[in-house]
């Protein structure tokens, strides 16, 4: 497992933070990213690696689908498009603002700003270096009962790369909307694409994403059953 876990990391190359960046950007993106077909033999590299179940489980069901990313990164981006009983958009938001993390050792706003906040993170999985991130959240609550919510890795003078503690790479723009179909449920499309970095192979992440994205959910649905009752 040693030699398998460790690769070159010169050539790896993450998603530069747009210069215009901000809540229109974002959600251009979005909209770029959610109008690419993931059909069999699709011209973006989409592989649809589990599809929708039959049944609800643990009040949730998924598709999970991935593609590479587009600037050559060899990390997968991930497509996730989920239903989910009894639960609502400001649920799901207030827990990406809030994360249950395993190994969280520290989470923090450090600014405010005018479509959301930027917040400090710090985890310590067992066995590896701790990392630690500085997120951008640009947030939009409609009318309609919707919210779109994207997280992306940026920059704060409050929080420099610290010696010992490797600064991971997060981007996450999800949309959470009442299902117009199904009384009661909410449905999701998120994108996400992350680097740990630290010599983690990029082909292990890869085919763990699929089962590892259903399991956060899970524990993500039984976090917010637990809250309501």
């Amino acid at each position: 497992m040693g030699c398998c876990c460790c690769v070159s990391r010169e050539d790896i190359v993450l998603p530069v933070e747009p210069a215009e960046g901000g809540l229109d950007f974002e959600y251009s993106e979005f909209e770029r990213l959610v109008g690419e077909d993931i059909a069999p033999k699709n011209p973006h590299g989409w592989v649809v690696k589990k599809d929708w179940p039959a049944q609800y489980k643990h009040g949730f069901k998924m598709r999970v689908s991935l593609r590479p990313h587009d600037t050559g990164n060899p990390n997968n981006l991930l497509r996730g498009d989920g239903k989910y009983q009894g639960v609502t958009p400001q649920d799901f938001l207030d827990f990406l603002l809030n994360p249950e993390l395993p190994g969280l050792q520290e989470l923090k706003e450090v600014e405010t700003t005018q479509d959301g906040c930027i917040k400090y993170c710090r985890v310590k999985a067992p066995c590896m270096k701790p990392r630690d991130h500085v997120w951008r959240y640009c947030i939009d609550k409609r009318e309609d009962g919707s919210i779109f919510v994207c997280i992306r890795t940026t920059t704060h003078p409050k929080h420099p790369p610290i010696d010992g503690v490797i600064r991971a790479y997060y981007y996450n723009a999800t949309i959470l909307r009442p299902s117009t179909a199904e009384q009661g449920v909410m449905e999701m499309t998120e994108f996400i694409f992350q680097d740990l970095k630290g010599g983690i192979s990029p082909s292990l992440m890869n085919s763990a994403l699929p089962a590892g994205t259903i399991s956060a959910n899970k524990k993500e649905m039984e976090y917010l059953r637990k809250k309501k009752n």
